[in-house]
């Protein structure tokens, strides 16, 4: 998986976890402060890999590490769409 390839699926599944937040806030309520968030997706273990991987490598002193597994994404959130060129 390429740097960027990372990037782009991290980058996804941050904005669903981020809108899976904002609809379960009492989630957000369970992670300590100064967490480690790693997402990690079942549905894709390379990604899952890496990402626990990194977080190893990059968590602070006593810093606690919070695994978010995701068993699957759905493709879009968006039901309906309009677009108008002018």
């Amino acid at each position: 998986m390429t740097r960027e390839e990372l990037f782009r699926k991290n980058q996804q599944l941050s904005t669903e976890f981020e809108l899976y937040i904002l609809e379960h806030p009492e989630i957000e309520e369970k992670i300590p402060d100064n967490a480690m968030i790693v997402l990690v997706p079942e549905y894709d273990q390379e990604l899952a890999t890496k990402n626990i991987e990194l977080a190893e490598a990059n968590k602070e002193p006593g810093q606690t590490i919070v695994y978010i597994r995701i068993t699957r994404l759905r493709t879009s959130r968006i039901e309906g769409l309009t677009l108008q060129v002018a």
